[in-house]
């Protein structure tokens, strides 16, 4: 494992630039040899708000909302698209720390690996970019999630499903930016719940509840909960309870904020819930999860 962390390391350095373990203590993170995904989870990537940073690798920047921090839309967002950026390598850039970070996805892509796959399509090398944005089909939402759960899981031959799924994922940016019309057979069901999900990563220690969240997905409170039990293999609240209890592991992992604090922090409205909760899922309890880490 810790050759497998060290190797993980080392590809993250090669397309971030000199960034550290400390700097990603905020930020989900997904790693493959030509590209790895990074989300800001519970604060912002240190490395992403260090002032004239740049990258080795080409950047693009994923918003699930037009009504973000970081950028002004300059584009139209059509229906059933997500808002893109990009980044060419070696350009200096920042993202501005306030009071809230913004939930995006960044998209790191191997500069070699990213130009053949483009001069194939266009003949020529790309433009420099320079926060240039464009738009993305949320189809492409499908291709970045089976790769989140193949870098989670690890199963047998999960590395060749990264590759694989790294040049689908280039191939849809790059098809994007050059604005190739794919149709594609989105399932209006599936954004639906696709903008809840979203909902509850970004409001997860509020007061939620299932009344709220199918006004998001703009369906019946009961067609809501079917639905989004096909969708996810869960219930509503139970997606949510996973949410909250993700975020306290880095909170129990990167503070030293007492055990009330960090339930409180994460939308549980006693330490008894949460304990009991996080002991469910995860078969211990909070402290000795946070000792096992010490």
């Amino acid at each position: 494992m810790k050759n497998q962390s060290l190797k993980e390391m080392m590809y993250i350095q090669r397309l971030v630039g000199d960034i550290s373990e400390d700097d990603l203590r905020y930020v989900d993170y997904y790693v493959s040899e030509r590209i790895s995904l990074f989300i800001p989870s519970v604060g912002f990537c240190q490395y992403a708000i260090t002032p004239q940073h740049t990258h080795p690798a080409y950047s693009f920047i994923l918003f699930f909302s037009k009504n973000q921090g970081v950028v002004s839309p300059e584009i139209d967002v059509t229906p059933n698209h997500y808002l893109v950026t990009a980044i060419s390598p070696d350009i200096p850039h920042e993202e501005k720390e306030g009071d809230t970070f913004t939930r995006y996805i960044a998209i790191l892509i191997d500069k070699d690996f990213y130009e053949k796959i483009y001069v194939d399509y266009c003949g020529e090398l790309p433009e420099k970019y320079v926060w240039k944005q464009f738009v993305i089909e949320h189809e492409i939402m499908t291709y970045i999630k089976k790769f989140m759960t193949e870098y989670e899981h690890k199963n047998s031959g999960y590395n060749n499903i990264l590759t694989a799924l790294s040049e689908i994922i280039t191939h849809q940016i790059i098809r994007s930016l050059i604005k190739i019309d794919v149709k594609s057979d989105f399932i209006t069901n599936k954004f639906e719940i696709e903008k809840v999900v979203e909902y509850l990563y970004q409001h997860y220690w509020e007061k939620i509840t299932i009344a709220t969240l199918s006004q998001i997905a703009k369906m019946s409170e009961a067609h809501f909960i079917r639905v989004f039990k096909k969708e996810t293999g869960v219930s509503p609240m139970e997606f949510l309870i996973k949410v909250r209890i993700e975020k306290a592991k880095i909170f129990l992992r990167n503070t030293t904020e007492n055990i009330t604090e960090i339930a409180l922090k994460c939308g549980f409205n006693s330490t008894a819930h949460f304990s009991s909760s996080f002991t469910k899922l995860m078969g211990i309890n909070p402290s000795t999860y946070r000792k096992s880490y010490n």
